[in-house]
């Protein structure tokens, strides 16, 4: 038997791809988010203006963050792509956007976004 470390990892006749090691854990999605920089910051006001949120996960109802119907420019940062409800709870028609700065949102998005959630 091969020790690594002093952790009692048998090496013999496996590959990493069948090793196991306790001090590793699957990430949540809000952990992985933040960790792989996936961010979405949400504007009241054109060009990036007035208040603003961010979510590293999403919400299902802007109306507990006094953000709902109101968001005018997004920011998105990462790799993930964010999908934008016209309703809540993720209900309704929506819009995918990938990474980049929205300055402005298009007639029909604008001021008409009530949930968000990021996509993996």
């Amino acid at each position: 038997m091969s020790n690594i470390n002093n952790y009692g990892v048998d090496m013999n006749k496996k590959t990493l791809t069948e090793l196991s090691f306790s001090a590793v854990k699957e990430l949540n999605d809000e952990v992985a988010g933040t960790c792989s920089g996936g961010r979405v910051n949400i504007y009241e006001g054109i060009n990036f203006q007035g208040r603003g949120i961010t979510f590293s996960r999403g919400d299902g109802n802007l109306v507990n963050n006094n953000f709902n119907n109101v968001t005018s420019s997004i920011i998105i940062t990462g790799n993930e792509r964010w999908r934008f409800y016209k309703n809540a709870n993720f209900r309704g028609p929506f819009i995918t956007l990938g990474p980049g700065r929205y300055r402005t949102l298009a007639r029909g998005v604008n001021n008409s976004i009530s949930s968000l959630r990021r996509l993996s």
